[in-house]
């Protein structure tokens, strides 16, 4: 294993270039500007929260597909109002032509009437000429296995075909409907020892062409499971090639692939743990055990990893935050030879930039991308001419207005939960509706009385591997409230329950994730935000 880490190290730590790909005065921050002062917004109107685009182009058009919703900003797999839809841009104008949405909860085809719950995470690829096919994930966590659609759009009229398929998974144990459990059970039987989970299974990458095949990265985020796979001729049947999960000491999932100038495979894979983690392989099927690598510091957000021409493109979610805001900052770097790496852009905004996917049609980059402090908008515009470094002469630094001040931490829907997550508040007990709560970091929580009064506890009803502190605070004197559970955010294992306690000056307390402490009575307490 150690010999694995190492060459992984040997292959990665960027060297000292004989001769740079970069300008000699080049400002990556300053790129990435120009480039964001040119992006349009190409979701409709009504939408409120979309996340996460892909897109082909063809011709003079952009087909741009995403999740989105029209209830509230953001998205969450809890909601089951997500639906998948298209925008059609015209490349010479950038303007929207059409918005077509084409898959959600419930909806009624000509051969089949989906279950109920989100439609999300759509992909897409172009078939033929005439032809697109769109990938899509319906899913009700908990309640039933997600499964793995596909739609064709005829390009000549513009329009859907109002049948819908189900994609195939196959494995070493047989071909199957695409759908988690399958792809669990082939893991599994190579040592995967995570818990299994019913929804969440993916195709995360973009479509990528080697030696005349069509691979893509699979991804199954709740379990925090990877795999390569190689999409079938018929564009129905994606065969699993390897596996790459380790460590699973990590929280390991969306992953950009690519390949190496030696024919190595290497992938760049978020971590909820930490930083993102590299993992290389020979063949596709056994694949080094991840590691971080030095010039990478980043967060837990999808990356990508392209070519264009002789370059790669390594995209990444910077570590760094602006206003406390996570997502702000988006790098991307580039190299002829995998190892030696240099920044060619730096995404520097408070209106986040995520989830970016680039493509090249004729000779020009495009981009899709995330943004908004809530997920509430697609853009998409040029990036570059293949290759090229736009001049920087005369531009300058977009100057951001200051950020308004925080809302207070008071217990109102859509209030920021929490300093180090971009969780709002969904629902609360109605004990402690409009008052003030203590914000701090979700892992952990350290505070000190310094009024006498009431405090109220929000912790995670227990569950399976939801974060409940319920033992810790009955421990620490608090009592449970006999009232409902409630959907504090997004996310099953987020519906919380409600403790009480009197508590004294001076009193301290301490607890791991996650618990949030509402105050009444006069109640007044001290720590670290």
């Amino acid at each position: 294993m150690m010999k694995a880490i190492l060459s992984l190290f040997a292959l990665m730590v960027p060297l000292v270039s004989a001769q740079s790909l970069l300008p000699a005065t080049w400002d990556p921050a300053l790129a990435g500007d120009i480039v964001m002062q040119r992006l349009v917004k190409v979701n409709a109107p009504k939408v409120k929260g979309a996340h996460d685009a892909e897109f082909v182009c063809v011709d003079e058009r952009a087909y741009v597909v995403t999740e989105a919703n029209d209830q509230r900003t953001g998205e969450s797999s809890a909601w089951p109002f997500i639906y998948v839809t298209m925008s059609i841009v015209n490349l010479k104008n950038l303007e929207v032509e059409k918005v077509i949405d084409f898959a959600r909860s419930e909806q009624v085809y000509e051969n089949e009437t989906l279950p109920f719950g989100q439609c999300f995470v759509p992909r897409i690829l172009q078939k033929d000429a005439k032809t697109l096919r769109c990938y899509f994930t319906s899913q009700d966590p908990g309640k039933r296995q997600a499964q793995m659609w596909y739609i064709d759009f005829d390009l000549g009229r513009a329009a859907f075909e109002n049948r819908i398929y189900r994609a195939k998974l196959k494995t070493a144990a047989g071909t199957f409907d695409m759908q988690p459990q399958p792809f669990y059970d082939d893991a599994a039987k190579q040592g995967f020892r995570r818990p299994a989970k019913d929804a969440g299974l993916f195709i995360f990458d973009s479509f990528k062409q080697f030696d005349g095949k069509t691979y893509v990265a699979l991804n199954n985020f709740p379990v925090g499971q990877n795999a390569l796979s190689v999409l079938h001729d018929d564009l129905v049947t994606f065969e699993v090639i390897g596996h790459y999960n380790e460590p699973q000491t990590q929280q390991l999932s969306e992953s950009a692939v690519n390949r190496l100038p030696d024919g190595t495979w290497m992938a760049i894979v978020r971590n909820d743990k930490g930083n993102y983690h590299f993992t290389t392989s020979a063949d596709g099927k056994k694949w080094t055990v991840g590691a971080e690598m030095p010039f990478v510091k980043g967060s837990n957000s999808k990356p990508t990893f392209d070519k264009f021409g002789d370059v790669y493109y390594l995209g990444w979610q910077d570590a760094e935050v602006i206003n406390g805001d996570r997502r702000t900052i988006f790098n991307i770097d580039i190299s002829r030879d995998g190892k030696a790496w240099e920044r060619k852009y730096r995404f520097v905004t408070p209106h986040s930039f995520q989830y970016p996917t680039l493509h090249e049609h004729q000779g020009l980059i495009w981009l899709s991308v995330t943004q908004g402090t809530q997920k509430d908008r697609i853009m998409f515009g040029k990036l570059e001419s293949v290759g090229e470094f736009e001049s920087q002469k005369g531009q300058k630094r977009i100057e951001w207005p200051a950020p308004p001040p925080p809302a207070p931490a008071v217990m109102k829907r859509g209030v920021k939960l929490f300093t180090d997550r971009d969780y709002v508040i969904d629902e609360m007990p109605a004990l402690v509706k409009d008052l003030p709560f203590h914000r701090t970091s979700i892992e952990k929580l350290d505070v000190t009385i310094t009024k006498p009064g009431t405090l109220f506890a929000l912790t995670p009803t227990i569950r399976p591997t939801a974060a409940s502190q319920e033992e810790a605070l009955q421990k620490a004197g608090f009592i449970k409230v006999d009232v409902p559970d409630t959907q504090l955010f997004p996310g099953e294992i987020n519906r919380v329950s409600l403790y009480r306690k009197a508590v004294k000056s001076g009193e301290r307390l301490q607890f791991k994730k996650h618990v949030l402490l509402v105050m009444a009575d006069g109640a007044v307490i001290s720590g670290k935000e």
